[in-house]
């Protein structure tokens, strides 16, 4: 509730309209994802990025986290910032909706939340194979809710760590923006699994 007063009192549609905007590179990633898993595009960057190698006896990352994700993460978000760059010349929106200069700095943005966006995902992923868990599972217990949220928000802490320097936000629009990407992630994976783009609905 702290999180929803505070961001009421900066005006809730406004900073809403903020994040999903920084953010909105994110989506081309997923949909370009969904496609490549789909129709099996760029198979030979589905290689693991951990290159097969394990630690006691188990995989660092796994077979999913792979090269091809990896470019596909750098690619669509540079191509996203890009698009935000050219979209904050023109005049086509709002003064307020930019929370950088993408003049100056969309490129090294897009590049940056591409790396959060990959480098974000892999200790969850180390920790869950380590833990025995497979890719796709939350484990049992208490275990299943605290990946659970990881699942949803490691891909968020990633790219603040990232941009974090660029985009100088306030502790309430990184909070509120956690509170966005649990909800956000959670309706595209059901979507994605309702058009048989992911085997899970979350």
């Amino acid at each position: 509730m702290l999180i929803l007063w505070e961001c009421l009192k900066a005006g809730l549609f406004k900073v809403t309209c903020q994040i999903l905007y920084l953010g909105s590179p994110t989506f081309l990633v997923a949909l370009a994802q969904g496609l490549f898993i789909k129709y099996d595009w760029f198979g030979r960057l589905k290689r693991p990025l951990d290159l097969g190698m394990s630690i006691r006896g188990r995989r660092i990352f796994g077979d999913h986290k792979t090269w091809r994700g990896m470019v596909n993460n750098l690619v669509f978000c540079t191509i996203g910032s890009l698009a935000q760059t050219w979209l904050q010349g023109s005049g086509n929106i709002p003064s307020w909706l930019p929370l950088l200069d993408y003049k100056r700095l969309g490129l090294l943005l897009g590049v940056l939340m591409g790396l959060g966006l990959t480098l974000g995902e892999l200790p969850n992923s180390f920790f869950k194979r380590q833990l025995g868990i497979s890719p796709g599972q939350g484990g049992k217990g208490p275990l299943r809710v605290i990946f659970f949220l990881l699942d949803q928000l490691d891909i968020a802490v990633g790219i603040w760590l990232l941009i974090f320097v660029l985009v100088k936000p306030t502790l309430w629009l990184i909070l509120y923006s956690f509170l966005l990407t649990l909800l956000l992630h959670v309706t595209v994976s059901a979507i994605g699994y309702l058009l048989g783009m992911r085997k899970t609905i979350v």
